[in-house]
């Protein structure tokens, strides 16, 4: 008996277009949803990382590794800057007795521009960091750099520059039409602004990371 022939044939030209269309679809009703996710990510990855660095170098105070460090937030034209900075002991003390402003003026003495034993832009140490994001943008406005630094028991705690009058900041994704996180002076974000962070400290150097609930409008802690 001869072999019964197979009835084989492939997708026509109209079954391939109903299938490409039907992708076409469920890929325009699925990439909102994916790219919102993929930036909420992007700078939730960014605020954890910089929590991360400021818990670190308060740590390596409490342990006795440095007297006194210093976390710098630099708003660049293209990129966001976070850098950490430690000062040994003997090193402090030089530099209380150096220059006569130095224990009462916090801008001297939260100046990135003073000696330093390790940073995080010069040092391999781990116990200090460098952070540069390029899509990633903050709160700063006419002053675009910030300085916070801590000791032991909170008795050199100072801050500088577009710091020195909030413990926090706010963290949000940057565009070319969004350069800056707009947030109210009495912390709400802007309607437009959607995953927006702040990090928070106290003079000992507790860290917290909250981010902003439009449903409930309020900080919800991560």
């Amino acid at each position: 008996m001869r072999a019964q022939e197979k009835n084989i044939r492939g997708f026509n030209l109209l079954e391939l277009l109903v299938v490409v269309v039907i992708v076409s679809v469920i890929s325009a009703v699925a990439y909102p949803n994916f790219s919102s996710w993929k930036k909420e990510r992007e700078v939730r990855g960014a605020a954890v990382k910089i929590k991360n660095l400021f818990t670190n170098i308060n740590s390596q105070v409490q342990r006795g590794l440095y007297a006194f460090v210093q976390v710098e937030v630099k708003k660049n034209d293209d990129d966001l800057t976070v850098i950490s900075r430690g000062m040994k002991m003997n090193t402090l003390m030089a530099q209380i007795r150096g220059p006569d402003d130095w224990t009462t003026n916090m801008d001297t003495r939260c100046n990135p521009d003073q000696t330093w034993d390790d940073e995080g832009s010069t040092s391999n140490r781990l116990e200090v960091a460098q952070l540069i994001f390029d899509d990633i943008a903050i709160n700063f406005n006419t002053q675009l750099t910030g300085t916070v630094c801590f000791s032991k028991d909170g008795t050199w705690y100072s801050s500088a520059g577009a710091l020195e009058t909030d413990p926090f900041f706010f963290i949000c994704s940057r565009s070319s039409t969004n350069t800056r996180c707009d947030v109210s002076d009495a912390g709400v974000p802007s309607v437009e602004l959607n995953n927006v962070f702040a990090i928070n400290w106290s003079r000992f150097g507790n860290v917290t990371l909250e981010k902003w609930s439009k449903s409930k409008t309020d900080w919800i802690l991560q």
